[in-house]
This record gives structure tokens, C-alpha cells and sequence, in this order.
């Protein structure tokens, strides 16, 4: 199967300057040749005319959680409600043309077999399976404090018992945890290193997990190749999580220089969603959630500045997480906010080139390793989208689903509005 995309300007998600007039060869799900001028169009199967809009990498989304899709805590879903839900989350984000997230927690194996599979349309997931938390931490999300466990492994807890995160205390325990997360087929491990907004009963300045659990941690996953994305907002949080080696900080909304040195220093990717740049509060929002969240909101106008003075690995991540309608309101416009808070270049390479530097840590873990990911040249996957405009200039483009005139992945046209 060979498909032709002509008369196309392409960002291959890292170089500013694209590529004009150029035609891109696509040979069953991979990029084989991409070049400038005309090419003869015989022996094609599928011709494409880009009509000089631009064509990105497939998007990369590198914090979403798939299974969580309720209205909150106190929906007590069962564990089959959120993976039939989760169906209906994937194919939506696939649409919104990310074509690639990363989920950072959350039961996904039978989602990701289906979709890699073709029984399923949805994007490649990158899964951590259950995230680990600490007793009392940001994953130990029972809804209020009569819920209590019966054994080990056994709670009065619906967001406990389905399985999507998994609590560990001391060394031994964390062990087993990441353990048993690489045997589900974990491509990364997702710890929770810190207080969180959402949890009732963990204050954003704890600081969760010893040294010694977290280097557990990383040592385990590093023995299977891979590596340890935390969970974190506090400058004592990021500084104990970089000491153990974890090496991707997610939210990292309170920073300060000292702990920007640190994670420059030490090459860690920083996933800063932009997710609490906006008041999430709702009516039925408790006020110990509402005070959180607007004391996370509070760092980070610092955290933006640090991030550009030390030039931090970027990622973008929205934490994409509860009831679909509510996904598919914000989750593009987060592009809005990376431009306001990085400029439209660095969010476009955040969203694509970086992700495909991600990659690399996950090393033999890596579940899509035929191909390329978040770039386009000779040995990516074909996951591509065709948009109008030049986001590269205007990171807006992607926050309005209008412009995603073409969605493609592993060479598989999905949307098709040109």
C-alpha cells in the first residue's frame, strides 16, 4: 500500500522552517521518503492533495488517563464502566488528532490490545498501568476517611478496587508495585511524589514517598529498561524525586531556581500542564480542592519563567481525566495556554519532536518500536495530521478541531475533510 501527499509544508516536529512544496511517500505505516518539488504519481494507491496546508506529526498528549472518565470520586464506578467508557475517550482524542498519548495511570491493557489490534480505533498508548502511590498520598484516593482497607489489596474504596492505582509503603512493597506494573506491560512506571488537587486527604506540600522507596523505584524500572515519571509540584518533592533518579516530572507547578538547576542539570523532562492555568471549580467542587488548585495556579508564572531561562525538556500533557464531554472541551485548547505560556514553536515541538526523544528512555520497553514516533522523516510511523495554517507560527491553529483537516495513523486515514 503506497500512498502519495503532495504539494504538501511539512514540520517534521523539529526544525521551525518547513519544508515547502514538498511530496511525502508513505509506504503502508511508514514514512519512506520526504522531499521537495513533484514526484510521479503512478503506482500510488491513495493520492492526497495537501494544497500547501501544513503537515505535522501525529500529536502527542504525554499525560492523559484514559480509565478515570466519571464525574469524579464519588461516581464509585465500577472497573467495567470505566473501561467501556474509556473506548469512547481514546477515539476522541484520536480525532482531536493525537494520534499518541501517554497515559499516566489507569487500567489500559484491554484498551491498547483492541485498539493495536484494528478492533478499536483510538491512539497508541504509551501505559503505565496503575500508578503507585504511598498510604495517605495523592493515589489513595478513597473519598473520605469511614472508607478504610479490609486487607491487603482489599478496600471499602470503588476508586481503590478497580486497579487503577496501587498502594506501596516501604521498599519491599514498591518493589512488587513496579513489578507487577512491567508485567502488565508497563512502558514507563508513574509514582506519586506529592500532594495532589483532586485527593481529599493529601496536602500539596506533602512530600510522599522516602528516598529509599523512590530509588526502589527507579532502580526496578531500570532493571527492565525503562523509567519513572513522578507525580509533584513542590521545589522538596521535585528535589527528593531528581536525587532517585525519576526523569519526568509531571506538573512541576511550584519551581523554583534552585530546583530548575537541578532538573537542567540533570536532563528531566517536564510535563507542565497547563491544565491548572484555568479555574476548574465547579458548584459540587469541595473547597479543600478549590484552595489546592489555586495555590498550584499560584507558582506558575515562576515555573513558565524557569522553564524558558534554563531551557527545560518540554512536554505537553494535559491530564486529560473524568467525564468525556469535559476532555473534549479543553484538551486542544491547552494548545492556547502553551502558546501564552511558551510560544507557539516550543508547544508544537512539545506536542511532537520531544515526545520522539521521550521514546528513547523506554528503551526495549517501547511498545511501538518499528517506528518513529512525533516526527516526520524516513522511518516514521505515518501518524500525521494536515492542518490549516502554520501552527509552527500560531499554536491557536490546533486549539480549534476545525483546522485538523486530515488525521492519520500507522497510515489509516481517520478523518478526511479536505
Amino acid at each position: 500500500m503506497k500512498t502519495l501527499i503532495k504539494n504538501a509544508s511539512v514540520f517534521d516536529g523539529k526544525h521551525a522552517k518547513r519544508k515547502e512544496n514538498a511530496y511525502v511517500v508513505i509506504e503502508n505505516n511508514l514514512v519512506n521518503e520526504i522531499e521537495k518539488g513533484k514526484i510521479s504519481e503512478e503506482g500510488f494507491d491513495t493520492i492526497i492533495d495537501a494544497e500547501h496546508r501544513t503537515v505535522i506529526p501525529g500529536l502527542t498528549d504525554a499525560h492523559v488517563h484514559l480509565f478515570f472518565n466519571g464525574n469524579g470520586i464519588s461516581d464509585g464506578m465500577r472497573a467495567d464502566e470505566n473501561a467501556v467508557r474509556s473506548v469512547r475517550v481514546a477515539r476522541d482524542m484520536l480525532l482531536r488528532g493525537f494520534t499518541t498519548v501517554r497515559d499516566a495511570g489507569g487500567v489500559t491493557y484491554g484498551l491498547k490490545k483492541n485498539i493495536d489490534s484494528g478492533f478499536l480505533e483510538g491512539p497508541r498508548i504509551l501505559p503505565s498501568n496503575a500508578f503507585i502511590s504511598q498510604t495517605s498520598g495523592h493515589g489513595d484516593t478513597r473519598a473520605n476517611r469511614a472508607e478504610y482497607r479490609l486487607t491487603d489489596g482489599i478496600y471499602a474504596s470503588a476508586s481503590l478496587q478497580n486497579k487503577g492505582t496501587v498502594l506501596a509503603d516501604g521498599v519491599a512493597e514498591v518493589l512488587r508495585a513496579v513489578r507487577e506494573q512491567l508485567f502488565l506491560g508497563a512502558s514507563q512506571i508513574k509514582i506519586m511524589a506529592g500532594g495532589g488537587i483532586s485527593s481529599a486527604y493529601d496536602p500539596i506540600q506533602t512530600v510522599q514517598f522516602t528516598l529509599k522507596e523512590m530509588k526502589a523505584a527507579v532502580s526496578a524500572a531500570a532493571d527492565f529498561g525503562t523509567y519513572v515519571m513522578a507525580h509533584l509540584y513542590t521545589p522538596q518533592s521535585m528535589q527528593r524525586a531528581a536525587k532517585a533518579g525519576v526523569k519526568s516530572f509531571e506538573h512541576a507547578t511550584m519551581m523554583d531556581e534552585e530546583t530548575a538547576k537541578i532538573i537542567a542539570a540533570n536532563g528531566i523532562w517536564v510535563t507542565a500542564g497547563p491544565q491548572c492555568g484555568r479555574n476548574w471549580s465547579t458548584p459540587l467542587t469541595p473547597e479543600e480542592v478549590k484552595k489546592k488548585s489555586a495555590m498550584v495556579r499560584e507558582g506558575e508564572a515562576l515555573t513558565t519563567e524557569l522553564i524558558l531561562k534554563y531551557n527545560l525538556p518540554l512536554l505537553f500533557g494535559t491530564d486529560s481525566f473524568g467525564d468525556p464531554d469535559r476532555i473534549e472541551k479543553f484538551q486542544l485548547e491547552d494548545f492556547s495556554f502553551f502558546k501564552k505560556r511558551f510560544g507557539s514553536f516550543q508547544g508544537l515541538v512539545a506536542a511532537t519532536g520531544n515526545v520522539y526523544e521521550l521514546t528513547k528512555l523506554m528503551t526495549y520497553q517501547n511498545p511501538y518500536p518499528e517506528g518513529k514516533i512525533g516526527v516526520l522523516e524516513k522511518g516514521s510511523f505515518a501518524d500525521l495530521c494536515i492542518v490549516e495554517g502554520n501552527p509552527v507560527e500560531d499554536l491557536d491553529i490546533l486549539a480549534d478541531r476545525n483546522n485538523m483537516k486530515l488525521i492519520m495513523k500507522d497510515g489509516k486515514i481517520y478523518k478526511n475533510i479536505l
